[in-house]
C-alpha cells in the first residue's frame, strides 16, 4: 500500500515521518523545505508494511503556478492508497490550515482518497484543549513527532485504514532464492513461514504486480 504524508507548511511532516520510520529526512522550518517526495517502507501492525512519502508542504491559497511546478512532487498524494494529513495542533488558525490543505488535495485530484487527520505537536498542548480538538476534529489522532506521544496510535490507525494486497498465495521458494523470501517481506503481508525439504514455504498477501513476478514459484492461490 501507498501512504502520503501531506499537510500545511510547518506542521512537523518531515519530523513525524522520522519518528514513524526512522528516516533521516531533512528537516527546515521553512517554505516548501521538502521539494522532492522522500519514500520509505514503514512497518504496521500485524507484520504488515507499506510504502510512506514525505510531500512538499502546502500554504493557503497555493497559486496554480506553484501547483503546476511541484506537480511531480504532489503525484506522490494523487497515487496513495491514503492520505496522513499532520496538522499543528497548536496553530491559532488551525481550521483555516486544514481546510487550505483539503482544497489543495481537491485542486491536485486527491480529494477522494481516504485522509487520517494527525494532530501533531500535541505534547505543546494542555489536556482541556486537547479535548476540544479531538471535538471539533472527530476520528483524528492526536501525536507528538518529537516526543513520540501517540505515534504507535497513528500506526494502528494507518494499519487499519490501508488496504490489503488483493491476492492470497502460497509459495515454495526453493534454497538460493533468498533474494525472493526478501522480496516478499519487502513487497507482500508475508501471513506464514515454515521450512520445507525443498526450500521455504510461504504464505502471503500480494499485489497483483507482484504476483506477475513470483509466478513461477506459487504453488496455489488461496
Amino acid at each position: 500500500p501507498q501512504v502520503a504524508i501531506a499537510g500545511y507548511t510547518n506542521a512537523g511532516k518531515s519530523t513525524l515521518m522520522n519518528r514513524l520510520t526512522g528516516a533521516q529526512v531533512i528537516v527546515a522550518d521553512q517554505l516548501f523545505a521538502t521539494l522532492d517526495p522522500t519514500t520509505r517502507r514503514i512497518a504496521l501492525p500485524g507484520r504488515r508494511r507499506a510504502v510512506i512519502s514525505d510531500t512538499v508542504g502546502f500554504v493557503g491559497k497555493l497559486p496554480h503556478d506553484l501547483v503546476e511546478a511541484f506537480r511531480s512532487t504532489l503525484e506522490e498524494v494523487v497515487l496513495a492508497d491514503l492520505i496522513v494529513h499532520v496538522a499543528d495542533a497548536t496553530s491559532p488558525v488551525l481550521d483555516e490550515q486544514v481546510d487550505a490543505v483539503r482544497r489543495v488535495l481537491g485542486e491536485i485530484g486527491a480529494g477522494r482518497i481516504p485522509e487520517v487527520l494527525a494532530l501533531n505537536k500535541i505534547d505543546k498542548v494542555a489536556g482541556s484543549a486537547r479535548a476540544r480538538l479531538a471535538g471539533r476534529f472527530p476520528g483524528s489522532v492526536a501525536v507528538s513527532a518529537f516526543t513520540g506521544e501517540g505515534a504507535d496510535g497513528l500506526l494502528e490507525e494507518i494499519g487499519a485504514r490501508v488496504p490489503h494486497p488483493p491476492v492470497e498465495v502460497r509459495l515454495l521458494v526453493p534454497f538460493g532464492r533468498e533474494d525472493v523470501t526478501a522480496r516478499l517481506y519487502r513487497e507482500a503481508e508475508v501471513l506464514s513461514k515454515e521450512m520445507d525439504t525443498e526450500g521455504t514455504l510461504v504464505h502471503a498477501r500480494v499485489g497483483l504486480r507482484l504476483l506477475s513476478a513470483i509466478r513461477g514459484f506459487v504453488l496455489d492461490e488461496v
